[in-house]
């Protein structure tokens, strides 16, 4: 029987075709189980972070301490402890202004968002 040259890349296509198809099948080979890979806790924000702290905390604007720079935020606390940063904000400082931009804010929710800022991001 006489081949063509289609003819013979065609089979070769197929042979081609059916060898990756065995190399790619699950018959005999042995897969280990899937690892379970832990995720850092998320970390929620706080809802008034965006509307008055992340405005100067997340890029640092006139010497505010950064948003997750915890070696910062520990000379503060060390310095001042959680009450005087509480009456720093309520009362305002350098171009913080009282409140620090959320004037709705209890001491409790500056404290909480002074925590958030705190903690290493």
């Amino acid at each position: 029987m006489y081949m063509t040259a289609r003819r013979v890349r065609c089979i070769n296509g197929a042979l081609f075709l059916l060898v990756g198809l065995a190399a790619c099948s699950d018959a005999g080979s042995e897969r280990p189980p899937l690892s379970v890979v832990e995720t850092p806790p998320v970390v929620e924000v706080p809802t008034q972070y965006a509307s008055s702290c992340g405005a100067c905390h997340s890029v640092g604007v006139a010497g505010a301490p950064k948003t997750g720079d915890a070696n910062a935020w520990a000379a503060r606390l060390e310095a001042k402890g959680m009450d005087g940063l509480v009456a720093s904000v309520r009362n305002g400082l350098n171009a913080m202004p009282p409140g620090g931009l959320c004037n709705s804010c209890s001491d409790e929710d500056h404290a909480s968002l002074i925590e958030y800022m705190a903690a290493a991001q």
